[in-house]
């Protein structure tokens, strides 16, 4: 009874399965930046070593564009691929909560006024999240998350929070 609640077999995933997945994000850019929000895809990719432990690669873009004056055009977009250390949570059957950590590269390129530049370094983030998966034998859940991404470009570090929605697929056995 004192095992039931962590059981890594009982939420939709477990060892030895693999992930993919696909996310939607409302992505709020530093201030520094002076640029808002603008939109984030994101595609992932992972296997499950243990039924707790989980690595996956990360690929995110997302661009802002705003012209606060005719002719005066700002666009800052921001790719990064990272390796994320996922630590996953089996509370109850369908329901799997998770804390990340990834790091990787980033490469943000600003546009002004006709000018460009860019500038490749390290990319991280850190999030929280939970996956429902869409019955309690369902390879298919719905992810959401919160999290911030960072980079360091410019000779300056950079913290972009965001709350992302997305799918994401059980690869391999079903579990126990």
């Amino acid at each position: 009874m004192v095992l039931g609640p962590v059981a890594p077999s009982l939420a939709g995933i477990g060892e030895g399965n693999g992930e993919i997945g696909a996310d939607y994000a409302i992505q709020r850019f530093d201030s520094a930046l002076d640029v808002g929000s603008g939109d984030r895809l994101s595609l992932r990719a992972g296997q499950h070593t243990t039924g707790r432990l989980q690595w996956e690669g990360q690929v995110t873009r997302v661009s802002v564009e705003e012209k606060p004056l005719p002719g005066a055009a700002r666009k800052v977009t921001l790719t990064l691929a990272v390796a994320n250390l996922v630590l996953n949570f089996h509370p109850r059957r369908g329901v799997v909560p998770y804390v990340l950590a990834g790091m990787g590269l980033a490469k943000t390129d600003l546009e002004a006024v006709g000018l460009s530049s860019g500038d490749t370094d390290t990319g991280y983030q850190i999030a929280g999240g939970s996956r429902f998966f869409f019955g309690e034998r369902s390879a298919v859940a719905l992810r959401i998350e919160l999290s911030i991404l960072g980079n360091d470009a410019f000779e300056h570090s950079y913290f972009h929070p965001s709350i992302a929605a997305g799918l994401t697929f059980r690869l391999g056995r079903e579990p126990v």
